[in-house]
């Protein structure tokens, strides 16, 4: 299989077309890669999104960073050297923009991964700055609620299994920011 078709045949699976005006990436994915996609990202960010809020501008890009770095981590984390093939994509969907990371998961890590994102998730709104702050304080990771505490945006997450027995996260945010 040609490493075009099986890009193709991952992005069937996930239902991943593909789009103009969008960054994306599909490969193994290391701390050296993941900054440098975060630099490409950010010239995406400011290029098509230059007339937003700056401050709207530097929580789109924060939460970017924040995503692939999560992905990056764990990778280095767990896969040692053989950084499983992950999905990386940053577009702009007309009035919102869009972030989506797709990551392998180790099948005996499902459970406590599934925990943190659970967790994460059952904080009401109105607990969220609460949250924040008790997790600051205590030095825990403050990604998640960081990107929940975001105005005019929507987070979701999925695991899923694909027919060779992986388990996959995906972690989808979308923020509203408008017509530019």
């Amino acid at each position: 299989m040609t490493v075009s078709s099986s890009i193709q045949q991952k992005k069937k699976i996930f239902e991943l077309p593909y789009h103009k005006d969008q960054l994306e990436y599909w490969g193994p994915v290391n701390h050296v890669f993941a900054d440098s996609f975060v630099t490409m990202g950010h010239s995406f960010i400011y290029q098509y999104f230059k007339n937003l809020d700056h401050k709207l501008l530097k929580s789109v890009f924060s939460s970017f960073v924040e995503m692939v770095q999560n992905v990056s981590e764990y990778n280095e984390e767990s896969f040692k050297e053989n950084y499983p093939q992950s999905y990386l994509s940053l577009k702009d969907g007309g009035d919102h923009i869009y972030i989506n990371t797709i990551n392998k998961i180790k099948t005996e890590d499902k459970l406590s991964v599934q925990s943190i994102f659970e967790k994460a998730f059952s904080v009401p709104e109105e607990g969220l700055q609460a949250e924040y702050k008790r997790l600051l304080f205590e030095g825990k990771s403050l990604g998640l609620i960081m990107l929940r505490k975001l105005i005019n945006a929507s987070v979701d997450f999925t695991f899923s299994e694909n027919d060779e027995g992986e388990i996959w996260l995906s972690v989808d945010l979308k923020i509203r920011y408008g017509n530019t």
